[in-house]
């Protein structure tokens, strides 16, 4: 079964994903750089921040590309990722990758077509 709506939602909302940490890291560089010890609580975050969201930028790429291999447990991994980013500063990624893992959970696979 093909999940081609699935696949987009969540390789734009990857994107979207990506574009932000991109932008965060820029941020973070540019905080670390201000010569105010006013600055360096907000380097510290975003450090954090930036360097924890790369193995879940890896997974929900990896996990974009595995939908369509009609696996459940990359959908539920996509919409468990979907509810922390809506709940974070990613709200638009977050809300796509939380319709793709509902799609992805919802729908019935044809593998399961078994007559008795």
């Amino acid at each position: 079964m093909k999940r081609n709506a699935e696949f987009t939602l969540s390789l734009i909302a990857t994107i979207f994903l990506t574009i932000g940490w991109v932008f965060t890291g820029v941020v973070t560089i540019l905080v670390g750089f201000t010569p105010s010890t006013d600055g360096y609580g907000w380097f510290i975050y975003l450090m954090v921040y930036t360097l924890l969201s790369i193995p879940l930028l890896v997974l929900i790429w990896m996990a974009t590309f595995k939908i369509k291999n009609n696996s459940k447990g990359w959908g539920i991994f996509i919409l468990v990722m979907g509810v922390l980013y809506t709940l974070s500063v990613y709200f638009v990624p977050g809300i796509l990758l939380l319709i793709a893992g509902i799609m992805m959970v919802a729908k019935k696979t044809d593998r399961l077509n078994v007559s008795a």
